[in-house]
């Protein structure tokens, strides 16, 4: 039987790691607002270039192809000239632990997509501590780690986002990949996140619905000129909403995992409570017969 003092240490390291997980919380709980503020603001404009970018896609695709393969312009929406056996993947997860199974459920798909691209070669876009360690301790021959940025969470900026989507546009067309597919957290609300695998290179529309206006437009200076203006920024408007939605999704993974655990701490000190009184009473008890015991001892 453990002894009162073992039972007290215990009690108290609890009660002090229970502290710091309350702390961890209410730092979540204070970051969370200031990161769901910039997610929504961000989500707009990523929606709007993303129309305006759409707009231009028969445009783009109605124009003479040059003899010696695909366009520019072309690859970002059928990408004929793309390599099939080169994959590029985008992976976003947070920098540390203690967040749930926040970090678990996204190296998870990694995992399943790797496998069944096994065959392919695969250049990979780490964003994340714990996605980085992980994609590096695989070691697998076909696995290419083309761009890494850790550290950054949770406080993102566009900077942040411009230099991943150069990585992958600079990637995409110098290695001619075949598709680039991203694989994060996405926020759906304080108590939960939902697992997003999606293909961002080249563009699909098939689930975007745009009421287009048949009329004509003009383009100043011109529309393969505007087009090269677009593209970029939406890859990178993108690029910072996903950073964006992947921080406070983590943040509220994190407050959520601190609270449960707060409270199983609190539970765990409870019940050591009531083990410590009933081991005290024991004692006591133990105690008070001696006593008796000797008592009768000398009257015998």
């Amino acid at each position: 039987m453990e002894s009162l003092r073992d039972i007290r240490q215990n009690i108290k390291a609890i009660k002090s790691t229970q502290q710091i997980m309350q702390t961890m919380k209410m730092i979540s709980s204070a970051r969370i607002r200031k990161a769901q503020d910039a997610m929504d603001a961000a989500r707009p404009f990523a929606k709007k270039m993303l129309q305006m970018v759409d707009d231009l896609k028969q445009d783009i695709l109605a124009m003479p192809e040059p003899e010696d393969g695909e366009s520019w312009a072309g690859r970002f929406f059928v990408n004929k000239t793309g390599d099939a056996g080169k994959i590029g993947l985008l992976v976003i997860t947070g920098d540390k632990g203690l967040a749930g199974s926040f970090n678990a459920v996204i190296l998870r798909s990694v995992l399943q997509f790797l496998k069944e691209h096994k065959d392919k070669e695969i250049f990979v876009f780490a964003v994340g501590k714990k996605g980085r360690d992980f994609l590096m301790r695989l070691k697998m021959p076909n696995l290419h780690i083309a761009y890494e940025s850790v550290g950054i969470f949770p406080k993102v900026s566009y900077a942040h986002a411009e230099l991943l989507g150069e990585a992958v546009l600079k990637t995409y067309f110098e290695q001619k990949l075949g598709e680039v597919v991203l694989i994060y957290n996405d926020f759906k609300s304080l108590a939960s996140q939902n697992l997003v695998e999606q293909r961002m290179l080249p563009f699909d529309f098939e689930q975007h619905h745009n009421d287009k206006d048949e009329s004509d437009f003009l383009f100043e200076p011109g529309m393969l000129e505007i087009f090269q203006l677009l593209v970029p920024r939406l890859v990178k408007a993108n690029m910072y909403r996903f950073l964006l939605e992947s921080q406070a999704a983590n943040l509220a993974a994190t407050m959520n995992a601190m609270d449960a655990a707060s409270k199983n701490a609190g539970e765990l000190v409870t019940a050591l409570g009531v083990k410590l009184n009933k081991v005290r009473q024991a004692s006591i008890t133990n105690e008070i017969l001696d006593i008796v015991n000797g008592a009768e001892a000398l009257n015998s």
